[in-house]
């Protein structure tokens, strides 16, 4: 019995979590007929299980539509999650005042840091052009076809690196995406010797990136600075942006307490 009801726990907090990632995605609000045939249950089990969300707050329901949303809980959540980032924000606050001075062209400034699960989170970004979306950047990206993915990999063992690749999708975003572990591998051992990595539309068509390693006093890498590019800017001025993304890891590596020579 206690089995059971242990299985019948496990499946709620799934399909809960499932339905969470879902709308997450989706971006749009759905009924409950919608929720019950994507996660393959009864009206009244989804009903059920929508009720508990809605009073913890976790989703939201339009009273005129009947339709259910992503509730503000999700939004708090988040936020409490860059509190374990929370030693980073003297480098948020020094990108805030080179944002507002410099003449260089970029279109964003964020910091990086590797998940456990290979991934990079992208956040505390400063955007410098109004066509972008202020919060578009704000997100997960795989770190064997970015640039401030491959330089937090490249401070890895070798061992851990081709762990890290077996637990990524090797997936082609992009024409220029390269997929091959062992020149990924090579490439990791280039921006280790020279500091700092670039991609040149490997995530993203049109979209260059820079960054350079963020190292804390132990000399441990724990993030990385990343600058978006114009793709036309880029090709006549590459050796003033790549001095210019080094200098900026330096900077703020100092900030963190780093005081190797460099």
């Amino acid at each position: 019995m206690q089995k059971k009801e242990s299985n019948s726990s496990q499946q709620s907090i799934e399909r809960a979590l499932k339905l969470l990632t879902i709308m997450g995605d989706s971006r749009t609000a759905m009924n409950v007929t919608e929720i019950s045939k994507l996660l393959g249950i009864s009206r009244s089990t989804a009903y059920a299980m929508l009720n508990v969300m809605t009073d913890m707050n976790f989703l939201s329901k339009d009273q005129a539509t009947g339709k259910y949303f992503l509730g503000y809980e999700i939004f708090i959540l988040g936020s409490k999650f860059r509190i374990k980032y929370s030693h980073l924000l003297p480098c948020d606050e020094y990108l805030k005042g080179f944002v507002k001075q410099t003449t260089v062209q970029l279109n964003q400034v964020s910091l990086t840091v590797l998940q456990q699960d290979y991934m990079v989170l992208k956040f505390l970004s400063k955007i410098l052009s109004s066509a972008m979306n202020e919060f578009a950047e704000q997100r997960i990206i795989p770190a064997f076809c970015t640039a401030s993915g491959k330089v937090l990999l490249s401070s890895l063992s070798e061992a851990e690196q081709r762990t890290a690749l077996e637990h990524q999708n090797l997936y082609a975003y992009t024409a220029s995406t390269i997929t091959d572990p062992e020149k990924i591998l090579q490439q990791l051992k280039e921006i280790a010797d020279q500091g700092y990595g670039v991609d040149i539309e490997e995530f993203s068509n049109f979209e260059i990136n820079l960054a350079a390693p963020l190292k804390d006093y132990s000399g441990k890498t724990v993030a990385a600075i990343n600058l978006s590019v114009p793709k036309l800017i880029y090709q006549n001025r590459y050796q003033e942006y790549i001095q210019l993304v080094i200098a900026l890891g330096q900077e703020l590596s100092s900030l963190l307490g780093y005081r190797n020579t460099f």
